[in-house]
């Protein structure tokens, strides 16, 4: 479109009166008379779009233009008839290219600026998605930390990886190619920088090299590489929650950064059936007594060993050497005091299970006024109450734990045979255990698809429909937890459904490729620890069971913890 006539270039609180400026600078008197402060005068700079059928006119306009300069500057030698006398035809082309030229260069140079626009949609796009907002109750978020450790002025260890992460983010959201070039640049960046970092003990005690680990870790759930890989380093991770201390948990940063941290370190537990690296420095296990939250983490860790024990369990007892007898062979399994001991713990974890269900909702009614409380065993797929995001993450959570557990237990009780003593851990005892065992295993599934909706933002803690800009951050917490429910063989067909559906969500439509299970023909990294947990024909059959450490892990390029 044309501009008819020229702008206006009085002030503008003179132009939203629609009378005539004086334009005083740098305030017109007009305004002042008027007895309201002047707002000044917009740029001289005015851009006008036209058509192409205009531009004859925008030509002459132009060679107009040219003409004026030469006779301005040569007015005290050439008489005024000379200087007018041009005649109207278009003046020869090499005289108005030079004109041309810088102005389409200044154009495009006004519209390019690649490197700091991607940069600035990625963190835009990262920090709405995949940040949780600073709540005042100091629950635990997912990076909430993050916007008060960036320094859009440095190019530093956080700044570099959370660059790298949210460029991955916006190239699954984009498609981009040049987003994950840049992304993947940063990275080994980054890599770099914390292999120097932590050479010093002072520096890698800093929150910011805790929070740049957690960084790559998420950059792994968006990348979907390096799950199960046997290089990955949880033992750097491990070193620096325990030499920091119990004390990295007095502050709302500190907290969160060793919630989210332990997290991880309990993922590559499950995948990697090593336990030696879920509760460093016991500090979960210590300040767990007086507080549910890590409590929970603490049961969390204990499952884990609980879990890893029975499997050893059954490689070493499951299947004996040829010319034993079934009745030697289940003998030998049921009566050792270490395996009494070793189920009897597992039934008391879960009996733990239900009694934080009660404390933890006493806690969460007194601590975190307005949240929804955790509810007992099935009462949350009842729809009786509501609940906010970040309870809703904690409840999968936990619910997930008790889900490894479980489906460990029946597992185990597979490998049992037809035996004739009385002990508390007869075949028989254990058979009768089992419809309450999968009962439980569909009402803890229950639980935590239930949950989901309120994780994700779909509810809002009213119990209202709703939408949740940083779905993105539920996402990544619970995402393994819902693809250990597409692997558990107990489990009803419509759950199984269901958490398909939840995981092709996260994986397409938020980003998240570590959500992707087992895919024919692709690098299935993780996947192996999550199969392991269902029955199979091969546990009937003499061969050697696939429950060692080593074999937990799928072999893979980059890893989960990668520092």
């Amino acid at each position: 479109m044309v501009f008819p006539g020229r702008f206006s270039s009085g002030c503008l609180r003179c132009r939203q009166r629609k009378v005539k400026c004086d334009e005083g600078k740098p305030t017109c008197r007009r305004c002042y008379n008027y007895g309201k402060p002047c707002l000044g005068y917009t740029d001289e700079f005015h851009f006008r779009h036209s058509a192409p059928k205009g531009r004859s006119q925008s030509t002459s306009s132009n060679t107009s233009r040219a003409s004026k300069a030469p006779s301005i500057a040569s007015a005290s030698t050439a008489s005024p008839p000379q200087d007018e006398k041009p005649p109207e035809k278009e003046p020869p082309k090499p005289k108005t290219r030079p004109l041309e030229a810088p102005i389409r260069r200044r154009s495009v140079a006004m519209v390019r600026h690649p490197t700091q626009s991607y940069d600035n949609m990625s963190l835009c796009y990262f920090v709405r998605r995949f940040v949780s907002p600073d709540d005042d109750d100091g629950f635990p978020g997912h990076f909430s930390f993050l916007p008060s450790l960036f320094d859009h002025y440095k190019d530093g260890l956080v700044e570099t990886a959370t660059l790298s992460v949210a460029q991955l983010a916006a190239y699954n959201h984009l498609g981009n190619e040049e987003l994950r070039t840049r992304s993947l640049r940063n990275y080994g960046r980054v890599i770099k920088g914390l292999q120097q970092t932590i050479q010093s003990d002072d520096q890698a005690m800093d929150d910011k090299v805790i929070a740049t680990i957690l960084l790559l870790c998420t950059y792994k759930d968006f990348s979907g590489e390096g799950l199960g890989d046997p290089n990955e380093h949880a033992s750097g991770l491990f070193y620096l929650l325990e030499k920091r201390g119990p004390s990295q948990i007095g502050t709302r940063r500190g907290a969160e950064l060793f919630l989210l941290a332990l997290l991880r370190l309990q993922i590559y537990s499950f995948l990697h059936g090593d336990d030696a690296y879920t509760d460093p420095g016991a500090i979960a296990t210590v300040i767990g007594i007086f507080d549910p939250l890590l409590r929970a983490l603490s049961m969390m860790g204990r499952t884990l060993s609980l879990r890893h024990r029975l499997c050893r369990l059954m490689q070493s007892e499951t299947y004996q050497p040829q010319g034993a007898s079934p009745s030697t062979a289940s003998q030998s399994s049921t009566g050792t005091e270490d395996e009494r001991i070793l189920i009897q713990e597992c039934f008391d974890m879960l009996d733990a299970f239900g009694s934080w269900d009660i404390e933890a909702a006493e806690y969460w009614q007194l601590t975190f006024e307005g949240r929804g409380v955790p509810t007992t065993l099935g009462e949350m797929s009842a729809g009786k109450m509501h609940y906010d995001a970040e309870t809703a993450c904690i409840i999968i959570l936990v619910r997930s734990a008790r889900l490894i557990l479980l489906q460990t237990m029946l597992l185990y009780q597979t490998t049992l045979l037809p035996t004739e003593d009385d002990d508390g851990y007869s075949y028989n005892s254990w058979a009768e255990t089992v419809p309450f065992l999968e009962s439980d295993v569909r009402k803890t599934v229950d639980d935590m698809l239930a949950a989901v909706p309120y994780a994700l933002g779909d509810i809002d803690p009213s119990g209202m429909p709703a939408t949740m800009l940083h779905d993105g951050a539920a996402a990544i917490i619970i995402v393994h937890s819902i693809r250990l429910v597409t692997h558990c063989v107990y489990t009803t067909p419509e759950q199984t459904e269901r958490a398909a559906r939840i995981l092709a969500r996260l994986n397409s439509a938020i980003g998240i490729r570590s959500a992707v299970g087992f895919v024919p023909g692709g690098d299935n990294y993780g996947v192996q620890p999550f199969q392991a947990l269902s029955p199979s024909p091969m546990m009937m059959s003499p061969g050697n069971m696939d429950c060692t450490e080593e074999n937990f892990v799928s072999p893979g390029a980059l890893g989960l913890l990668s520092s």
